[in-house]
């Protein structure tokens, strides 16, 4: 795979800095990157010396961030400092699989919660609405995961659509998409995002300053994954990993996801655990956003474990 085929990593420079690599690091500082991809931010952590245990639900992506990882680094795992585990999983069970891999107290811990391009490009999974004709089925982990995008939109029941979208919409548009799945739905099956696109057009979407279906498949991809679900639950776990001073580092892409690290660093602050060391939330530079466009809505938090 090129390299220009690899997920390009969001605020790179920004989370080596967060997670205190660009300063020396004391011998055996151990990282976990709970959204491994493509391995593009565990490639900078390795870089600047530390130790990484890189998680994915896709065994695809884990597969591809392996074989980048042992192209770039031929030699790292026979050396004694700048090792590199991966594993096959997902996120909301970190405390397992620390203990499972023998990783203990660590330094530094990330979550970036974008999509991987590798995703949005695919012509089988129908993650994106530029994927014309794909199944929608939006599962990261098509082996464990049974339930896909076309389930959920040809058998909720409309309050249930309308909840869904909210997540990522204000109430009266997700209600009208609501709407129209059910009442399209009637007609035929939704199978492909072509369905889908289809459905969001006649709701007459308003996207703002993004495409009108830019949301709603959003939506349903985080519903397909659980995403807000499994982040709040893996939180509390990941900062139960961090030794004193070790720093949690997240990367959030839309206000429901901000909202929820934003409140859990308050409330982890309000109890004296932690130290919030983001005030307002890192955005990328203009430099960044132009070169890869997707980051626009990319906001990193951090706090550091007292």
């Amino acid at each position: 795979m090129k390299n220009s085929e690899y997920h390009e990593p969001v605020l790179a420079h920004e989370v080596i800095n967060y997670l205190g690599l660009d300063v020396p690091l004391k011998k055996q500082a151990y990282f976990i990157d709970t959204t491994l991809g493509t391995a593009g931010h565990t490639l900078e952590i390795l870089k600047a010396g530390g130790n990484v245990l890189g998680i994915d639900a896709d065994k695809e992506l884990l597969e591809i961030a392996e074989k980048r990882l042992n192209i770039a680094c031929p030699t790292l795992n026979d050396s004694v400092q700048g090792h590199f585990k991966l594993v096959n999983g997902n996120f909301r069970d970190i405390d397992k699989i620390a203990k499972r891999m023998e990783v203990k107290e660590v330094d530094g811990i990330l979550f970036d919660l974008g999509v991987s391009n590798i995703h949005l490009k695919s012509q089988t999974r129908g993650f994106s609405f530029e994927s014309g004709s794909a199944p929608l089925d939006m599962r990261i982990d098509t082996k464990t995961q049974g339930v896909t995008a076309a389930d959920l939109l040809n058998n909720l029941r409309e309050d249930q659509l309308i909840d869904l979208f909210e997540s990522v919409m204000i109430q009266p548009v997700a209600r009208k998409l609501a709407k129209e799945v059910v009442f399209r739905r009637k007609e035929k099956p939704i199978k492909e995002t072509s369905d889908f696109l289809a459905i969001v057009s006649r709701a007459r979407v308003d996207g703002g300053k993004l495409n009108p279906a830019t949301l709603p498949f959003m939506a349903l991809r985080m519903a397909v994954n659980s995403e807000l679900e499994n982040l709040k639950i893996a939180l509390p776990k990941a900062l139960g990993l961090l030794k004193k001073e070790g720093r949690l580092v997240v990367i959030s892409f839309h206000s429901g996801e901000d909202a929820l690290v934003k409140n859990f660093f308050r409330e982890m602050r309000n109890k004296n655990l932690v130290k919030v060391l983001t005030k307002k939330p890192v955005v990328p530079a203009r430099e960044e956003t132009t070169k890869n466009p997707r980051a626009r809505s990319a906001k990193l938090r951090c706090l550091e474990k007292i």
